[in-house]
């Protein structure tokens, strides 16, 4: 998109409301999405829990900026999958105890397939926890966030 200017602090709006108890939906930019949980939590299971929408976000955030910055690093990623493995504390959720920090660790498997320049490509592996918004987020709440990338078939030590 050459050429669009985009603001540096931007506002927009998420709107939805309550189907049952379990389930509810949520409307952004005219796209709308069922949040629900599963049957054995009492849900219909219709849709994704509320938690799993977050690491979902993480997941396209991850990709997209992994994107932006192989752009200004010169490198062109042509293939990208990303496994995200969670480990939560659901004291809270479940009403036992407030945890402190609900999402202790997250790893994302980052198997990348890119054309030119290796540090071009590593430069994005060491800038993207500096730069999506989402994995700022965890982190800023306690999360260790976890990035394991292969490059091209090569994996990188893990920092």
């Amino acid at each position: 998109m050459a050429g669009v200017k985009e603001k540096p602090i931007w506002k927009f709006k998420v709107t939805g409301g309550q189907d049952t108890s379990t389930k509810s939906h949520a409307t952004a930019r005219g796209k709308s999405v069922i949040i629900d949980e599963p049957v054995l939590r009492g849900g219909t299971d219709e849709g994704p829990m509320p938690v799993e929408y977050v690491f979902m976000g993480l997941l396209g955030c991850t990709q997209v900026i992994s994107n932006k910055l192989a752009a200004h690093h010169g490198v062109t990623f042509t293939n990208m999958d990303i496994d995200i493995a969670v480990t939560m504390d659901s004291h809270g959720t479940r009403l036992i105890s407030p945890v402190p920090i609900p999402f202790p660790e997250v790893t994302l498997d980052i198997v990348v397939t890119y054309e030119g320049d290796r540090e071009g490509a590593v430069a994005v592996t060491r800038d993207l926890k500096h730069h999506c918004a989402v994995s700022k987020m965890l982190q800023e709440s306690g999360t260790r966030v976890i990035e394991k990338w292969v490059l091209n078939g090569e994996a990188l030590p893990v920092d």
